[in-house]
């Protein structure tokens, strides 16, 4: 029994000791701020603090990340990753498209090295030949062959998603010296519902944000320090920006700001800025390189793009202004609204920093709202911006009457009223996100459609569908796709022996939300509503899902 005790009291001793200081018995239930566990909790409470607003963004992005495999509902994932693969797979680093730039496609690309290398090492591929690309019916319509290259594209996405979080961070405590600002920032960031969409998503869009922020840390840097590393690293980063996409070019206006307020009057006799101006062409040409090499191509696909966002895209025109200042308002539960008062207030608290802190969103809300076509992700890129100058305005508000002491009673009622409204808009946000997520990990209408068709039609069926429908199984059923159905007459479909007609309202509902613009469209879809009978309709996220027969192929 001694022996026994003795053994005990030893390893307790050592337990005791191997233990750190700060989670020690004694000091857990120490009250003293500054010593033992809580005056750890205090010395480290900003890195704690980033911890916990990096995890929520994590999770937030994370869940969902595999909605929709092994289809892929999304219309531009499947393109972007069969370019992304063939340049692995081929060695050759002209993507053959150029309606966006490459660096989005290389970086994708170079994902695949250590993936392959990894799957190569434990017998799952042999040649690079064993890396499938997605097969698809019709747009928005793909099955993935292999969903792990849809994971790993994803995953690189959350990454940079991941990255403009910290950049929030940074960018907000350099420009305001305030580690406050720069926290708020990196959170609204993290729980903005725009955000956490596009990091989960194959598409260039998280990494425009990403580059365009890095450009505006480094033109802050650039601004306080002025150090020619601050410029080559500004003018890189404005050129990696225009690479992912070309509206990305605007972010070189944070950089000129922050030289000229530097600077003054001999602004433009400084070499500095005409090498960070160098730098941006080269960082956009090594990274799109066959914007020269191939510059017929380039110019083409590029003339394309312009003219499609200027002319316009089914289900996605009209007034492009009003239509961004809703989207601002639906989304981010009063973010942008504080990100806008924080644009005014600063050019009255700090104009010389706001100035080149505001002028890219600014200018590209002003250049996107000019086109026919808008979307959330055009909008994306400008977001991080915004929530910096509502960072800012928040901590400068809470700081000034917390310095006055709010001796009134009705002002510190003011106050907390205020803090209220602020909070709901962070909790709005994080609730739109949230919601978000679960409704992408729950059942929708095409998963539920694409199951009822496999276990209900017969085999061996012709089935016509048409953009955003469910997969259909081409082993079991016979089955063609179109961009839009109303491309081809009823009569067309029956001459040719489709006995079912899949209908989605991801392609028919653009044309029936707009009758006055689309009067002809919609026309043509009522018809065959009228002419073919209709078997079953599901409804829920990702629009609803009509199947349609031929009243009379039982018949012939």
């Amino acid at each position: 029994m001694i022996a026994e005790n003795r053994v005990k009291k030893n390893l307790r001793s050592i337990l005791r000791k191997a233990m750190p200081r700060c989670l020690r018995p004694d000091a857990l239930i120490s009250l003293d701020p500054d010593t033992g566990f809580w005056g750890m909790l205090r010395r480290h409470r900003v890195v704690l603090i980033l911890g916990g607003i990096f995890l929520l963004a994590l999770w937030l992005r994370l869940w969902g990340l595999g909605y929709d495999l092994p289809c892929i509902y999304h219309p531009d994932e499947p393109k972007y990753i069969a370019i992304s693969q063939a340049i692995f797979k081929t060695g050759d680093l002209n993507p053959h498209f150029f309606n966006y730039p490459s660096l989005f496609f290389y970086l994708n690309a170079l994902a695949y090295v250590p993936f392959y290398l990894v799957g190569k090492v434990a017998g799952i591929f042999h040649s690079v030949q064993d890396l499938l690309p997605p097969f698809s019916q019709a747009m928005g319509v793909t099955k993935a062959q292999m969903p792990a290259v849809v994971w790993l594209g994803r995953l690189l996405t959350l990454l940079f998603g991941m990255g403009t979080v910290l950049l929030a961070y940074l960018a907000g405590k350099k420009i305001a010296n305030r580690t406050n600002v720069g926290i708020l920032a990196a959170l609204m960031v993290a729980i903005s519902p725009d955000h956490v969409t596009h990091s989960r998503l194959v598409t260039p869009d998280a990494f425009v944000a990403f580059f365009a922020f890095a450009a505006l840390l480094f033109s802050i840097h650039l601004f306080q320090d002025g150090k020619t590393w601050t410029y080559v690293a500004a003018g890189l980063c404005v050129g990696f920006t225009a690479s992912c996409k070309y509206n990305g070019a605007l972010v070189v206006l944070p950089l000129l700001f922050a030289h000229v307020l530097r600077c003054g009057r001999s602004a433009f006799k400084q070499p500095k800025l005409y090498l960070a101006l160098l730098l941006s062409l080269v960082g956009f040409l090594a990274t799109t390189p066959y914007a020269l090499l191939d510059a017929g191509k380039f110019l083409n696909d590029l003339a394309f793009e312009a003219s499609h966002y200027t002319l316009g895209h089914s289900g996605m025109e009209g007034n492009s202004f009003l239509w961004y200042l809703g989207h601002m308002a639906k989304t981010g539960g009063g973010l942008y609204l504080i990100g806008l008062l924080g644009v005014i207030a600063g050019f009255f608290r700090h104009p010389r920093e706001n100035s080149f802190l505001t002028i890219f969103p600014l200018v590209y809300f002003a250049f996107i709202s000019n086109f026919a076509v808008r979307n959330d992700r055009t909008f994306l890129p400008m977001a991080a911006f915004l929530f910096v100058s509502a960072a800012w305005l928040i901590v400068d508000y809470i700081q000034g009457n917390h310095k006055k002491g709010l001796p009134d009673m009705n002002a510190s009622k003011i106050l907390g009223n205020i803090l209220i409204v602020i909070g709901l808009c962070f909790g709005i946000a994080f609730y739109q996100s949230f919601t978000s997520a679960q409704t992408l990990a729950g059942p929708n209408a095409r998963e539920t459609a694409r199951v009822w068709i496999d276990k209900n039609l017969p085999p061996g069926s012709r089935i016509a569908i048409e953009s955003y429908s469910p997969y259909i199984d081409p082993e079991r059923f016979d089955v063609q796709g179109f961009g839009r159905m109303i491309e081809n007459g009823p009569r067309w479909y029956i001459e040719r022996g489709f006995q079912y007609l899949v209908f989605s309202e991801g392609m028919y509902g653009r044309y029936l939300k707009d009758p006055q613009r689309y009067y002809r469209e919609k026309s043509l879809y009522f018809r065959f509503f009228s002419e073919f009978q209709q078997v079953r309709a599901f409804n829920g996220p990702g629009g609803e899902i009509r199947i349609y027969r031929d009243a009379e192929w039982r018949l012939r």
